[in-house]
C-alpha cells in the first residue's frame, strides 16, 4: 500500500472472470495421426484436455465473455472503465487495429483507452502493472485487463510435440484504483512486481507471420524453471516475507514438470502450487487470470490471501508479483 499526500493507495482486484469454448477435447479425442495417447501427455505435461474454439469463436467473443463475468463479480458496468489493455498471442488483425478497441465497441466502454500489450505467456503480469500504473497517473478509477488466446489457430495439429499443450480461452480482471474511489483499502492490493526479458533466446517459441507455433521445448523449461524460482526469491526478498506468509503461488500453466522442477528448485512444498492445466492445458497469458478466477469461482480465494503469480514465455519474457487478495 502506498501513501501519497496522506492518502492511502492501493490497486485491487475488484472483480474475475474467465471463459472457454464449448468444445472440451480429451487426449483420447486428439487424432489417432498424432500416435500418442492419454498416459504420455499427462505424464509428460500433466495435461489431460483443453477448450478449442469453433469457427464462431474469435477473441471478442471469448474476451466479452470472461470481461462481462469480471465488471458483474467487481460490481460495476462497462461504461465505468477508463482503461482496456488486451493480452494476446493470437490477434484478430495483424496490427490495428486492436483487440482491446474491438472489446471495447463489444462492451460499450466508451470512455476507456484502449491499447493491447504482447508479452506472450507473461502478458497478464505487463498488463496488470501497467494497468496499476496508468491508474495512479491519470487518477482513473478502472481498469479492464482481458487476456484471451486462440491458440488452437496457430498450432501445428501434425507436431505432437507442441499441438497436445495448447488450449483456447480468455480470463479478465477489473482493477480498481482504491484512491480514487475514497475506499478503504486496507492492507490489499497489487503489491511488488518484477518484470524481465531475455530477448535472445526469442527464436526459442515463436510464431512466423501467418504460420504456425515453434518451440525448442528444452530451451523453453530450463528458462522457465529458473524463471519461476527467481521471481519467487526476488519478490519474497523485495515484500520481506518467508514462506509461510504465502498462502498459494499461481504459476503459467504450461506444464506441471517446470513447475514441480521449480518447486523442488526452491525447496517449497509442492501445495503451495496451483495445478490446473489438467483441463485447460496451456493458455498462454489467459492462464494465471483464468486459474486466479477458477480457484474465485470455487470459494478459495478469501479476502487477505497473500498470492504470488509468476509467468514466462516466448520473448522470452517472465513476470511476477505479489498480490493481497
Amino acid at each position: 500500500m502506498d501513501v501519497t499526500n496522506g492518502v492511502a493507495m492501493a490497486v485491487v482486484v475488484k472483480g474475475i472472470g474467465m471463459c472457454v469454448p464449448e468444445n472440451k477435447v480429451k487426449n483420447d479425442d486428439l487424432p489417432e495421426s498424432l500416435q500418442t495417447s492419454d498416459e504420455w501427455i499427462r505424464s509428460h505435461t500433466g495435461i489431460g484436455s483443453r477448450f478449442l474454439v469453433s469457427k464462431e469463436d474469435t477473441n471478442t467473443t471469448l474476451g466479452a465473455a470472461s470481461s462481462e463475468k469480471a465488471l458483474t463479480a467487481a460490481g460495476i458496468n462497462a461504461g465505468m472503465l477508463d482503461l482496456i489493455i488486451f493480452t494476446t498471442t493470437t490477434p484478430t488483425y495483424s496490427g490495428c487495429p486492436s483487440d482491446a478497441c474491438l472489446l471495447q465497441a463489444a462492451l460499450g466502454a466508451d470512455k476507456a483507452a484502449c491499447f493491447d500489450l504482447t508479452a506472450a505467456c507473461s502478458g497478464f503480469v505487463y498488463a496488470a502493472d501497467t494497468a496499476a500504473a496508468l491508474l495512479e497517473r491519470q487518477g482513473w478509477k478502472y481498469a479492464l485487463v482481458c487476456s484471451t488466446e486462440i491458440l488452437s489457430r496457430v498450432a501445428d495439429w501434425s507436431d505432437r510435440s507442441t499441438c497436445v499443450l495448447f488450449g483456447d480461452g480468455s480470463g479478465s480482471a477489473v482493477l480498481e484504483n482504491t484512491a480514487a474511489t475514497g475506499a478503504d483499502c486496507g492492507n490489499r492490493g497489487l503489491k511488488t512486481v518484477v518484470l524481465g526479458a531475455v530477448g535472445t533466446g526469442a527464436r526459442s517459441l515463436y510464431i512466423e507471420h501467418g504460420g504456425l507455433i515453434k518451440m525448442d521445448g528444452h530451451a523453453v523449461y530450463n528458462f522457465a524453471v529458473a524463471s519461476i524460482a527467481s521471481i519467487i526469491e526476488t519478490l519474497m526478498e523485495k515484500e520481506s516475507i518467508t514462506l509461510d506468509d504465502i498462502d498459494m503461488i499461481v504459476c503459467h500453466q504450461a506444464n506441471s514438470r517446470i513447475i514441480s522442477a521449480a518447486a523442488k528448485r526452491l525447496s517449497f512444498p509442492i501445495s503451495k502450487f496451483i495445478f490446473n492445466m489438467e483441463e485447460y492445458g496451456n493458455t498462454s497469458s489467459a492462464s494465471i487470470p483464468m486459474t486466479l478466477a477458477s480457484l474465485e469461482e470455487k470459494g478459495t480465494l478469501k479476502k487477505g490471501m497473500r498470492i504470488i503469480v509468476a509467468g514466462f514465455g516466448s520473448g522470452l519474457t517472465n513476470g511476477g508479483g505479489v498480490i493481497i487478495w
